[in-house]
């Protein structure tokens, strides 16, 4: 490589792992479960944060050698570059010891399971029962999760995989209306309504959710007509 262009490789990887930081930021996991989640981490997640950690590093290194050299006449340059890579680099090793100290304490916690089953609704469509299966999640079991699925949970051939739900902490609530052969839910602005990746089935849940802020949320609530139901908890 010619020595016009080698000045520029510094800055170059450090724009590149920005980028792959903003990739990360604006994919999120859809689905929360073990096994999507694992599959996210995997496939998507760690790869992009090695690239992240690796392009940083080789920056910072190609940048401190370029200040460090007296003859050098790209100082500015350098220390340009410098300053990009710093924040992947920050990134990757805040994400690592996020990483270690979270299977730290994992290991050394007693395995529960990750819910705990609260209760469970059926709602008749046109042609099609839908069902509705609250669970508590989280940490201490505060956080709400519904279900919403074609067959039910304690069938033996549901599977969450091919399921919508919604999520929020103790205080969600999930409202909704029928509408001949479909479902309409209404929920937060601040959580959509997840579904796992890969799902085959989705198509056969006639669900569709309509996401309302805090203001239209409590018009919901204070609505005096039975055609918006809440789910009991």
């Amino acid at each position: 490589m010619s020595k016009r262009y080698s000045k520029y490789i510094g800055i170059t990887l450090g724009l590149l792992a920005l980028i792959l930081r903003l990739i990360i930021l604006l994919n999120p996991p859809t689905d929360f479960d073990g096994g999507p989640m694992l599959a996210y981490n995997f496939l998507f997640f760690f790869p992009m944060l090695l690239g992240i950690g690796i392009l940083s590093l080789i920056a910072a290194i190609i940048s401190v050698r370029g200040l460090i050299k007296k003859k050098s006449q790209n100082k500015s340059l350098h220390l340009l570059a410098l300053l990009v890579s710093i924040p992947g680099l920050l990134y990757f090793l805040y994400v690592l010891t996020i990483i270690i100290i979270f299977g730290f304490m994992t290991s050394e916690s007693v395995e529960k399971p990750d819910r705990i089953f609260n209760h469970s609704t059926s709602i008749d469509l046109d042609h099609k029962t839908l069902h509705l299966t609250g669970f508590n999640v989280g940490d201490e079991y505060e956080d709400r999760r519904i279900y919403i699925s074609s067959i039910p949970y304690f069938n033996d051939a549901f599977e969450k995989k091919d399921a919508y739900f919604c999520q929020g902490d103790s205080n969600f609530e999930l409202y909704y209306s029928i509408h001949s052969d479909s479902l309409f839910v209404y929920i937060p602005d601040s959580e959509p309504m997840y579904h796992y990746t890969f799902a085959e089935n989705l198509d056969k849940i006639p669900v569709k959710a309509i996401q309302l802020n805090p203001k239209q949320l409590d018009s919901i609530r204070n609505l005096k007509s039975d055609k918006v139901e809440r789910f009991i908890w």
